[in-house]
């Protein structure tokens, strides 16, 4: 599986140490190219000097052209990349620590775009907690352009599917499953070795099963609201039911490599076949149903005309309903096809915590 590397800025080789740098921006990025260079202007205004950070780029396979973009902003930025085949979130994650040598990590989107403060607020929070197991968690907030779009409100401010900042205080000391991927620094002397993720997971759990491996040595999670990203890319009803559906799929693995209660109940594998089953026939027309209603809210929006209560909740309903039940099925088709193949998900041994 052979990596290639071009960008570098730098006389010390990657995954060398530096003692000038602080924090190592690792961005995983595939085929987002024009969102990238958005994610770039914001790291060229950071407030902390760029002597004292990098950014590593793992490129996961992308066919759009990366390398002509690293190497412009490489003239501007202290920025490295890195190319390899298409292995998902785990394993590129797993490139871009074995590259970095600064002692604080910050995982970051390849489509949120940093705060001019967001790197110093990172670093000023590891600094009033300087104990190894304290990581942080920043804050990402919805572009405008898409903050009013019903479904990206919900899924980030209702179900809570893709974030759930309402249930957290600034400065709150929190457990594993805050260890939120794309938004997320650490100190490297917590991480068990250069390969800390699971590479088996290419979306969705590779954070917090790390997260998770990373509790038994004390690991908590400080949320630092003032540690901003912004969310530039909307989801559409569909690409978010292919994206709880591929969840639904790490959940599973998740599920088996950890047979602890609590990581079945946060996966939500009980009784997920016999739910499935009884939502099976149903599927496709709570699909429909949700399409249906999210495209009548955009017009609403569109055009001006409010929503009524009545409305609002049926369309949040058409939400929750599609969302669960894409996720249901993901837990049950990988299930399925693990036991059709007869293959063992331990494929791959997990890095060990010591």
């Amino acid at each position: 599986m052979e990596t290639q590397a071009f960008g570098t800025t730098s006389d010390v080789a990657p995954g060398g140490r530096d003692r000038g740098l602080r924090i190592s921006c690792i961005i995983c990025t595939y085929n987002r190219v024009e969102l990238l260079r958005r994610v770039f202007e914001g790291l060229l205004g950071q407030t902390l000097p760029r002597t004292e950070f990098e950014i590593i780029v793992v490129d996961d396979g992308s066919t759009e052209d990366v390398g002509s973009l690293v190497l412009h902003y490489q003239r501007l930025l202290p920025l490295y990349c890195l190319k390899q085949e298409n292995r998902g979130l785990g394993a590129a994650k797993n490139t871009g620590v074995t590259a970095s040598r600064a002692p604080i990590l910050l995982f970051m989107d390849d489509d949120d775009v940093p705060a001019p403060s967001l790197l110093m607020e990172h670093l000023r929070t590891h600094e009033s907690y300087p104990q190894k197991h304290i990581a942080v968690l920043g804050h990402t907030n919805l572009h405008p352009a898409i903050a009013t779009r019903p479904l990206m409100r919900f899924v980030t401010d209702v179900g809570c599917y893709l974030f759930s900042y309402g249930r957290i205080t600034d400065g709150e000391i929190l457990d594993y499953t805050w260890f939120w991927g794309g938004r997320s620094s650490c100190k490297r002397e917590i991480l068990p070795g250069p390969q800390p993720f699971n590479p088996l997971f290419r979306f969705g759990c590779e954070d917090i099963e790390l997260g998770y491996r990373l509790s038994a040595h004390g690991l908590r999670v400080v949320y630092n609201r003032d540690a901003v990203t912004t969310m530039l890319r909307a989801l559409s009803l569909d690409e978010f039911c292919r994206r709880t559906e591929t969840q639904g799929r790490s959940n599973w693995l998740f599920s088996r490599l950890h047979p602890a209660p609590e990581i079945q109940i946060w996966a939500g594998i009980e009784d997920a076949h016999s739910r499935w089953q009884r939502l099976r026939p149903e599927y496709n027309r709570m699909i429909d149903t949700a399409r249906r209603l999210d495209a009548m809210a955009e017009a609403r929006i569109k055009y001006g005309i409010e929503m009524d209560s009545v409305f609002v909740a049926l369309l949040h309903r058409a939400y929750w309903d599609a969302f669960d039940a894409a996720r249901l099925k993901g837990i049950v088709t990988a299930a399925v096809e693990c036991r059709r193949t007869d293959q063992e998900p331990l494929s791959e041994p997990l890095p060990a915590v010591s």
